[in-house]
């Protein structure tokens, strides 16, 4: 199935284990060229190594949209609960990329998705990228992939100074996603299917129905409606919006005496049928 025949794997939920796999097989060639040829960092590429082992057994996410934007901004605000990873590696792939702007860094991208590792103490979180050059220049393209890992070393005017900066938008857009998966009142978690129109062999059904699908939950049933299910509201909006989170201090415990600091999730209001209007963008700042 590799991209001479014209079979290229495609970005949607039922191709991400195939997607996986073959990313870390992919990498792990790579990385097998890049040990030979360059003997002084054989270390660094033994530690990528075992990333790319790692990377094998990814649990596999797929995020919608929405959900993307709804975390970017989460994220933007950061004042959100900071989740540690619900799995030691993983991969999220978002539909429709997210943009990027670090143009004080140096560039402007987007990107289609991240793997990341749980290490002790950190979690490293690589981006992907749809680009067509990196796709040429890792082997991914030849390996019919619609991905690859984004390389930044070397890529960036400024990448000393830029990777930490990066890195920590990567991991702070990852812990959105993890804290907001946590409020089944705002994320609906859903197992992928096979497709019909690209499908793959049946030996892959397991593994596609363990891809996790989250979507931003909806008011579904009566889509001009309000999504945030207040009746009360009879305003018409032209769009969605997101009304941020915040933290307080919940009553609980006898005749609520007692308090507890608490984050109430984001969510959005409006229409279930209009468009989410919101600053979808990850923005990046040196440090």
């Amino acid at each position: 199935m590799g991209h001479r025949n014209g079979k290229r794997l495609r970005l949607i939920p039922s191709h991400l284990p195939l997607i996986r796999d073959r990313l870390a097989q992919t990498q792990k060639k790579r990385l097998a060229r890049q040990y030979d040829a360059m003997p002084q960092y054989r270390r660094v590429i033994a530690d990528a190594w075992d990333e790319a082992d790692q990377m094998m057994t990814a649990q596999l996410w797929w995020i919608s949209r929405d959900m993307a934007k709804l975390a970017a901004d989460t994220a933007a605000v950061g004042d959100y609960p900071k989740n540690r990873p619900p799995a030691a590696t993983g991969m999220m792939i978002i539909d429709g990329g997210l943009p990027v702007d670090a143009s004080p860094v140096g560039f402007r991208t987007s990107v289609a998705g991240f793997f990341w590792v749980a290490q002790p103490g950190e979690t490293a979180v690589f981006p992907l990228t749809c680009d067509t050059a990196t796709l040429e220049r890792t082997g991914a393209a030849e390996a019919g992939l619609p991905v690859a890992i984004m390389p930044l070393t070397g890529a960036l005017p400024d990448a000393v100074n830029a990777s930490p900066a990066l890195q920590q938008a990567w991991v702070d857009f990852a812990q959105a996603v993890w804290a907001l998966s946590e409020e089944t009142r705002i994320c609906q978690s859903k197992p992928g299917e096979p497709s019909a129109a690209h499908p793959l062999p049946s030996r892959f059904d397991p593994e596609i129905r363990k891809v996790k699908m989250l979507v931003l939950r909806e008011n579904l049933h009566r889509p001009g409606g309000s999504a945030d299910g207040d009746e009360r509201v009879r305003r018409e909006y032209s769009h969605r919006f997101i009304v941020r989170g915040f933290w307080r201090d919940q009553a609980y415990g006898p005749n609520h005496s007692l308090r507890r600091r608490q984050w109430i999730p984001p969510y959005v209001k409006g229409p279930a049928d209009k468009p989410l209007v919101c600053k979808e963008t990850v923005r990046i700042w040196r440090r």
